[in-house]
């Protein structure tokens, strides 16, 4: 499965070098009336939108992966703090094969028909 995610991101990185080199032509770009630059290549205008996008999702989602880190550190110390649940029943059925070795209706128990503590 490794295999496949990284055959799966290679074959995006290819697509995306062919698409930037496909598009080197130089474009204008306008951020403002004053701010402004004649020939600057397409691929750069590309590439820097999907680094402010990439940069703006990771942004976005920060507070949240935060959020859910701290909940799992704080599930995870609750989780060693806990006592061991014991099974319901569990001393009753060393209670009952007790009472029956004692009356003699059963021999010795193998440790596969005790019940577990």
């Amino acid at each position: 499965m490794r295999s496949f995610a990284w055959l799966a991101r290679l074959a995006l990185f290819a697509l995306a070098l062919w698409f930037a080199l496909q598009n080197t032509t130089p474009v204008p770009l306008h951020l403002t009336d004053s701010l402004r630059w004649d020939d600057v290549p397409l691929i750069l205008i590309i590439v820097g939108c999907l680094t402010i996008g990439v940069l703006a999702g990771a942004a976005a989602m920060a507070p949240s992966l935060f959020r859910l880190r701290r909940q799992v550190k704080a599930a995870a110390g609750r989780a060693e703090v806990a006592p061991p649940v014991e099974a319901p029943g569990a001393r009753d059925g060393d209670r009952l094969a007790r009472a029956a070795r004692n009356a003699g209706a059963a021999g010795q128990l193998d440790g596969d028909t005790q019940s577990p503590r």
